[in-house]
């Protein structure tokens, strides 16, 4: 007698093993065919005609080229002046808050303190929808004859902040701060934070992700709130399919590192202002 045995299922040979890795000239495509999809209007590198659109969207007064020195004697990477909005006045001002504000220290901060208030704020309604101002008479009120303001109670509103190495030094810039500015209105808080590296420092395509995939989130938060306002998305849901596509087409793209054009990390650490001081395929 021949032996029986279970019957055992059968495995699409398809199944039997993981499919193979996509190459990388693969993944290239596939995000190409995705981006010439949800974004055609766009031309990537290596589209016909992209060199030329690109070359003329180069704005020579993103760069001024200036250098020089502040009044200490340290470069600043552009000598412009105050309130310049050029490249290398924007990320100077920007890369010294990666360093600590204690005089003489630099070092990589891992607090800051911030300066901030509780303001009063109002919700407003307008009449015609049947608000009726309700404050007696001879109370103070900002209610107009067309619009009801109700005050809603206290909301935060934060000014500028300054980043310090250490909770000692963080104390430090706090009590340098109240002194300077006395005031009962304006309160401090030390918290943990971490340096956001500017888009010169990270290598590509770090920076166009970050950018694609904020504008994607702000898209889809417009589009759920259009629909809960009975407005239709659509408008959003296009955003957001056209910046998920370059997300994925910048993601397939090898690490970059960046240029080498004198970061302020080598640069000796120096007083620092007290004010606080991104779109690509």
């Amino acid at each position: 007698m021949s032996e029986t045995h279970p019957e055992q299922p059968l495995v699409p040979a398809a199944l039997a093993a993981p499919p193979a890795q996509p190459t990388a000239a693969e993944i290239e495509a596939a995000a190409r065919l995705l981006v010439h999809a949800w974004a055609p209007s766009l031309l990537l590198p290596g589209d016909p005609g992209h060199d030329q659109a690109a070359a003329g969207d180069e704005d020579p007064d993103d760069y001024c080229g200036c250098a020089g020195e502040d009044e200490d004697g340290e470069s600043r990477g552009c000598n412009c002046g105050d309130g310049c909005v050029c490249e290398s006045c924007e990320y100077y001002r920007y890369a010294h808050r990666n360093r600590c504000y204690v005089k003489d220290c630099g070092r990589r901060p891992a607090f800051r303190v911030v300066r901030f208030a509780l303001t009063e704020q109002h919700v407003q309604e307008p009449v015609a929808s049947g608000a009726v101002c309700p404050h007696a008479e001879g109370e103070p009120h900002h209610c107009t004859p067309t619009t009801v303001y109700i005050a809603a109670g206290p909301t935060l509103q934060e000014y500028d902040y300054q980043p310090a190495c250490g909770l000692a030094h963080a104390a430090e810039l706090r009590a340098r701060l109240k002194q300077h500015t006395p005031s009962s209105s304006t309160l401090y808080r030390i918290e943990a934070w971490t340096y956001r590296p500017h888009d010169r420092e990270l290598p590509a395509p770090l920076p166009q992700l970050r950018s694609l995939t904020d504008r994607a989130h702000d898209a889809s938060t417009w589009a759920v709130r259009s629909h809960a306002e009975g407005r239709s998305p659509e408008y959003w849901l296009a955003t957001v399919r056209r910046t998920v596509a370059l997300a994925a087409y910048n993601a397939a793209r090898p690490l970059e590192q960046p240029d080498d054009d004198g970061d302020f990390d080598d640069q000796p650490a120096g007083p620092v202002p007290e004010e606080p001081a991104e779109e690509s395929w």
